[in-house]
C-alpha cells in the first residue's frame, strides 16, 4: 500500500531530497479530464484509492521546481534531476499526472494495460537505482510521446 499523499513524501534521503517514489509509475496526460479517466481505468484494474494520486499541473510544477532549486551532487549526477526537470516542463505546458503505486511486475502490467486505453504522453517507473521509461510499453493509440527526461 502506498502512503504517498504529497509529492514531498517521496523525497528520498537516498536521493538527497529529490523526488524518488520507488515502486511508483508517474504518468502524464494532456488535460485533467484524461488524467481523471486514467484514474478510473486504473481502479477498474484493481488499484485502490490508496494506490493512486492525481497531481494537477500546478502542484507538479510547484513541487518539481522546489526539488530542482538546490540539487545535491548525487541527485544531479543521476537521472533523478533530468527526469524531474522533464516533469516540470510538462507541468508548465499543462500536463496533469497520476502517480500509481505498482511495486511488482503484475501491478506494473495492470497499470500499463489501463494506461493503454488513453493517450498517455509520459510514463516512468521509479525502481531501485533506476528510473525506467515505460511509455514505450503502453500500446496507446494517438499518444503524444515524450522523452522520460530532458536530454
Amino acid at each position: 500500500m502506498s502512503k504517498l499523499k504529497r509529492q514531498e513524501d517521496a523525497n528520498q534521503v537516498s536521493e538527497a531530497g529529490m523526488f524518488y517514489p520507488t515502486g511508483h509509475i508517474v504518468a502524464g496526460f494532456g488535460d485533467a479530464a484524461t488524467a481523471k479517466k486514467a484514474q478510473e481505468f486504473l481502479k477498474q484494474q484493481g488499484f485502490g484509492d490508496h494506490d493512486l494520486r492525481y497531481v494537477p499541473a500546478a502542484e507538479m510544477a510547484r513541487d518539481a521546481a522546489r526539488n530542482l532549486e538546490n540539487p545535491s551532487l548525487f541527485a544531479s549526477s543521476g537521472s533523478s534531476m533530468p527526469t524531474r526537470q522533464k516533469q516540470l516542463e510538462l507541468a508548465k505546458d499543462g500536463c496533469e499526472f497520476v502517480i500509481i503505486y505498482a511495486p511488482d511486475k503484475e501491478d506494473e502490467r495492470r497499470a500499463l494495460h489501463a494506461l493503454a486505453a488513453l493517450p498517455t504522453c509520459y510514463a516512468v517507473k521509479y525502481k531501485r537505482l533506476i528510473i525506467e521509461n515505460v511509455l514505450q510499453d503502453i500500446p496507446s493509440q494517438g499518444a503524444r510521446r515524450e522523452a522520460s527526461r530532458v536530454a
